[in-house]
């Protein structure tokens, strides 16, 4: 195994205005560094509203999910902490280990677990556990989903704090009888300490194999994305569907489309949408083959019931993540070199795969910036330290890298 390491990468950028010109200047700092394979970064924030990234890192057989905070005074990460009940996870940067934080403190880590059965070569499971100290003492890990077949395959989860201060979580479950293409998208919420209540069934015909996203804006809606299967003469149709809630997930919306991209495909994009709210509306950025292939946003002026036309952000581009930053709405993505040969069929998992690539950083409607070092990398995910100061992590060579953006 070649070497890895944990690294954290400081970058003052300063952008000018006129003629969107942008000068970056980087240093370094290692935070951690070994023989381990590290992936799969993830932003969260603490009760006080300081920065958490969490990640995967371990050697093969023996990953663990850990995290660090991030001092923002002293532009550095804390030591990082290590969750024993994780302990047997995998890195999938798709379909990241996560950590939320409950107001009360209460830390809830959630991991998944691969056991490939002779009837699913994808079965899997989604766990979790607690910690009511901080840090120092974890509890048990215990299944998030109410089913415990060993066939079945849970994936592709995320969580977000609620407005009414528990951990809510969705994931993509082949719990589906109903004869329909696809699988489910179930839902939960944490309640006190007792940990997660009894999932809920909230969509269906859900692509297998795309990254969800739940989101809560600032007028404490909850908001879910995840890509669609549309069955058609023509075949089968994958776009992204929003629907929300304003009972805390109790129950939402029908969903809608996010855009009319028809995308014919019988295969696994393996490529999700990522929301953000400002005072301008809701955008959803998500990479799309539909027509033009490349990763588009668009913005909705009334809470996701209709969206404006997509405006493309990038041709050669997937992955993408965007967060809230003032009245800016700052995006990532990873960009290949060179034009994919094809976007169809199972190619869509490998398009980019082995390609010379690299991080782009964008505030929308503005030119985009490829952050200098970052060729080869892929999975980049953001966080707003400030209306002018942006956190980026992503992956690069078994290495976590993050980076400190001025804009």
């Amino acid at each position: 195994m070649m070497r890895k390491c944990l690294l954290l990468l400081l970058i003052p950028a300063f952008f000018s205005c006129q003629n969107s010109v942008r000068k970056i200047e980087v240093s370094e700092a290692a935070i951690a560094s070994g023989n381990d394979a590290a992936g799969a970064p993830y932003f969260s924030s603490d009760p006080s509203g300081k920065p958490v990234l969490c990640w995967t890192e371990g050697a093969e057989g023996n990953l663990r999910l850990r995290y660090a905070v991030y001092n923002e005074a002293q532009k550095k990460f804390t030591e990082p902490i290590s969750i024993p009940a994780s302990e047997g996870t995998s890195i999938h940067n798709e379909s990241m280990n996560k950590i939320a934080f409950k107001k009360d403190g209460t830390i809830v880590v959630v991991f998944s677990k691969k056991h490939p059965t002779e009837k699913n070569k994808y079965a899997g499971s989604i766990l979790y556990c607690q910690s009511f100290d901080q840090g120092r003492s974890w509890t048990k890990a215990k299944y998030l989903h109410s089913d415990t077949l060993a066939d079945n395959s849970r994936s592709f989860f995320d969580i977000a704090a609620l407005p009414d201060g528990e951990i809510g979580a969705v994931w993509v479950d082949s719990r589906f009888k109903s004869g329909k293409e696809g699988s489910a998208l179930f839902f939960t919420k944490t309640k006190g300490e007792q940990g997660f209540e009894p999932d809920h069934q909230i969509g269906e015909t859900v692509c297998e194999c795309c990254r969800t996203d739940l989101y809560v804006d600032p007028a404490n809606n909850v908001h879910v994305v995840y890509r669609d299967i549309e069955s058609t003469v023509k075949g089968q149709v994958r776009d992204f569907v929003h629907a929300v809630s304003n009972d805390n997930g109790v129950t939402f919306t029908a969903t809608g489309k996010v855009s009319p991209d028809n995308w014919l495909i019988d295969g696994c994009p393996h490529t999700g949408a990522s929301m953000a709210v400002n005072q301008a509306g809701l955008f959803v950025t998500w990479f799309t083959a539909g027509g033009q292939p490349g990763i588009y946003f668009t913005k909705s002026l009334d809470n996701g019931t209709t969206f404006q036309p997509r405006q493309l952000l990038s041709e050669e581009a997937r992955h993408p993540q965007v967060v809230a930053s003032g009245d800016k709405i700052v995006a990532v993505w990873d960009e290949t070199q060179q034009q994919h040969a094809t976007h169809a069929g199972h190619s869509g998992h490998a398009a980019g795969h082995g390609a010379t690539g690299v991080i782009t950083f964008s505030i929308l409607g503005e030119q985009a910036v490829k952050i200098p070092g970052s060729e080869g990398a892929e999975f980049p995910v953001v966080y707003a330290l400030s209306p002018d100061v942006s956190l980026v992590a992503y992956s690069k060579n078994d290495k976590v890298i993050t980076r400190v953006v001025k804009h």
